[in-house]
């Protein structure tokens, strides 16, 4: 391809999976690339991610999308997309214009993707702000803990009904993330080594791509989000990463208090402020005339009630990300050489907070802690607090080099699982996920004296289910319902709390425990929330809760909930125990955004497959549930979340490297990479993760030249 905006030619050697590696004379070629190939392989998932981030998807597929850019023009995402254009440093800005004209070049030079072709549409130029769009609706997905804030309660009594809501878990709630490392002296090759998978929303396709980029500074592979510069998590030729969300609460609500007659003028510390008013024009294909969205931001933020209804004036406080600043860190990430190198570019990292692990060529591992946390005055954020008094506020940020980091521990491995962050001098409260992950992982780590690349993949495969595993034991020792197989609770009472999905024990734990939750949780009124992960972490952290109080529940409730698990297997799976299975009720469904439409649905769309685990598993299959119809029975949805790329490294030997996407690398529903790493996926299997001229070329099926023209 001739391309104009090139220094030099450009070589793309890919494998037979569609993996490229990139190699440039410079920078600003070797990122000119990357956007050029992120636009070829999948510029229609590029388009959505950066409406939805400018709070104009609606525009492109309707009114299904309304409400989520109501909520995105509320926030105000796309302001603060802007700002990346203005306040980026020189650095940073050339390597983001360097990657949206890449895009913008394969824009002019390649086909439009054929989802445009249906919808009518020809896309606008890429600009840095859209990169900083789709970077803002990744922080606020992986941080939004304002739910969480409503969940626990209200400022007082007195400060408005209707705030205890719960808030929907929506489409592909962000269940958190794995990684890893264990030091030389744990490893069978006298090398650190490193394994890591992320967990966000299942769909096709992926949101990771793996690229291998080098010239310049850099020589690093891993995976990348399409739309931005650079890698996320992966390796260069000195360091290995990879990170989970570390859900720190770095947002809050505030009840304010408006006067009656003026809904403008809103009290503080004695005095009346004006809210600042603005009107945001949503244009909605289908309508002829745009929605008006009227926006009221306090000296808090944002009111964010309008838009999400419940009574009261809530304003939100939030962190937000500053995109200039981590697309910035990340590309200091990918060039670090060491653990110094590394710490030094983390220091920039701005939300969303995230855990960072660690291992290195000498052998160090370590993990940090990375991101925003508020120092908060006469509260910690779990519930919403009054706007008005002025006793409330932030104070700063918690310094980075405050804030937990543990490097060649004496144990001699390192582990993260979205769990709540050890003890310190500095409080940190966030919507953290319970420590069955995290403990599971470390018990294998610690029953191995030497590991390999083989002992972490068995590792991400696990599916031992403790709370599954625990509540089993329970029910074993309960007198047998008369609407229970007699033979039941000795199974359960055998079974190994491996929730695999051909297994009947784990299905009927697993529905039963479900019962449970559903009952702890009670009636809670509804809000619907387009991007929620903090109602989710709330719902998961029920059941520590649950185990808690599992010895001292009365067997009445037991066998009820027993009795209910088995009218739900009988339901779904047939009258005959002997078809109960957890994969009948539990599948994972890789659905594309246009695979609604009934005529596109098989061609688009892949599964179900019958899926092990859930979201207390390693191998995390994360799931909805809720009473559906008027018989009020439990429902299952399908897998909302779970591992769409793995990858494990010995530091020793990159060639090594083992990595998988799911589905596959490629956007194009016509492509052999549309869906060619699924059955890897389903079976915890890998392919070789290229690295380097030399493999690169051994591996290559596909060479691409760009050349300046």
């Amino acid at each position: 391809m001739e391309l104009s905006g090139l220094d030099g030619p450009v070589e793309v050697l890919r494998d037979r999976f569609g993996v490229p590696q990139v190699f440039a004379g410079n920078e600003r070629d070797l990122l000119f690339a990357q956007g050029y190939l992120h636009a070829q392989d999948r510029f229609f998932q590029m388009e959505l991610g950066r409406r939805a981030g400018h709070g104009r998807l609606s525009e492109l597929i309707g009114e299904s999308a309304l409400e989520l850019d109501r909520l995105s023009r509320t926030v105000g995402f796309g302001r603060i997309a802007a700002s990346a254009e203005k306040d980026s440093p020189p650095e940073t800005h050339k390597a983001l214009e360097a990657y949206s004209a890449g895009v913008n070049a394969c824009l002019t030079a390649e086909p439009r993707p054929p989802e445009f072709l249906l919808l009518r549409h020809h896309p606008e130029p890429w600009s840095p702000a859209d990169t900083a769009a789709w970077s803002v609706i990744m922080a606020w997905s992986l941080s939004a803990s304002w739910e969480s804030d409503l969940l626990n309660g209200t400022a007082g009594e007195e400060y408005g009904n209707g705030l205890r809501v719960h808030a929907d878990p929506g489409p592909g709630p962000g269940a958190g993330s794995n990684a890893w490392a264990v030091a030389p002296g744990r490893s069978a090759s006298g090398s650190a080594l490193l394994a890591g998978d992320p967990h966000l929303a299942l769909g096709i396709p992926c949101l990771w791509y793996e690229v291998g980029l080098y010239g310049g500074p850099y020589n690093v592979v891993g995976a990348s989000l399409p739309g931005t510069p650079g890698v996320v998590i992966g390796h260069n030729e000195e360091i290995a990463w990879s990170v989970t969300a570390a859900l720190t609460d770095v947002q809050d609500l505030y009840v304010e208090r408006f006067a009656e007659e003026d809904t403008r003028s809103y009290e503080y510390a004695g005095g009346w402020r004006e809210a600042a008013v603005r009107e945001e024009e949503i244009p909605v294909r289908g309508r002829r005339e745009p929605v008006v969205q009227r926006v009221r931001t306090t000296l808090h933020g944002p009111i964010i009630s309008d838009v999400l209804g419940g009574d009261g004036d809530l304003a939100l406080r939030w962190a937000a990300p500053e995109p200039a600043r981590l697309v910035g860190a990340g590309l200091a990430v990918n060039r670090a050489r060491n653990q110094e190198e590394f710490l030094d570019a983390l220091r920039g990292w701005t939300a969303p907070s995230q855990n960072f692990v660690y291992a290195d060529r000498t052998g160090v591992v370590g993990k940090a802690l990375a991101g925003p946390v508020p120092v908060r005055k006469n509260h910690r954020g779990e519930r919403p607090v009054p706007g008005w008094d002025g006793e409330h506020e932030w104070d700063g940020f918690v310094p980075f080099e405050e804030l937990p980091s543990a490097f060649d521990p004496e144990e001699g491995y390192v582990a993260s699982a979205n769990e709540a962050p050890e003890a310190g001098s500095v409080s940190i409260p966030g919507a953290y996920l319970p420590g069955y992950r995290k403990d599971r992982i470390e018990e294998l780590l610690r029953s191995t004296p030497r590991h390999t690349l083989q002992t972490f993949r068995v590792i991400q495969g696990d599916l031992y289910c403790a709370p599954a595993h625990a509540l089993a034991g329970r029910l074993a020792k309960l007198v047998t319902p008369p609407k229970v197989p007699s033979g039941l609770p000795r199974e359960l009472a055998a079974w190994d709390g491996h929730l695999v999905a051909e297994s009947r024990p784990g299905a009927v734990s697993r529905v039963t425990l479900e019962i449970l939750l559903q009952r702890i949780a009670g009636n809670l009124d509804r809000v619907d929330s387009p991007l929620p992960t903090g109602a989710e972490s709330y719902l998961t952290n029920l059941i520590s809760e649950l185990l808690g109080k599992l010895d001292y529940l009365p067997e009445e409730v037991l066998r009820e909930a027993l009795e209910g698990a088995v009218e739900i297997l009988k339901k779904f799976c047939g009258p005959d125990p002997a078809g109960w299975n957890w994969g009948v009720l539990h599948v994972a469904e890789l659905r594309h955004p246009l695979g609604i439409i009934g005529a596109l649905h098989s061609l688009l769309n892949r599964g179900p497959y019958p899926f092990g685990g859930d979201a207390n598993t390693v191998r995390l299959a994360a799931f909805r549930s809720g009473r559906s119809g008027k018989s009020g029975r439990l429902s299952f949805s399908p897998i909302t979340t779970g591992p769409n790329y793995r990858f494990v490294v010995d530091t020793g030997d990159w060639g090594r490297g083992w990595s998988m996407i799911s589905p596959g690398q490629s956007g194009h529903p016509a492509s052999a990479n549309y869906d060619d790493q699924i059955g890897l996926w389903l079976n915890v299997r890998y392919r070789p993760m290229v690295f380097g001229r030399e493999m690169a070329e051994l591996a290559a099926k596909h060479r691409l030249i760009l050349r300046s023209g």
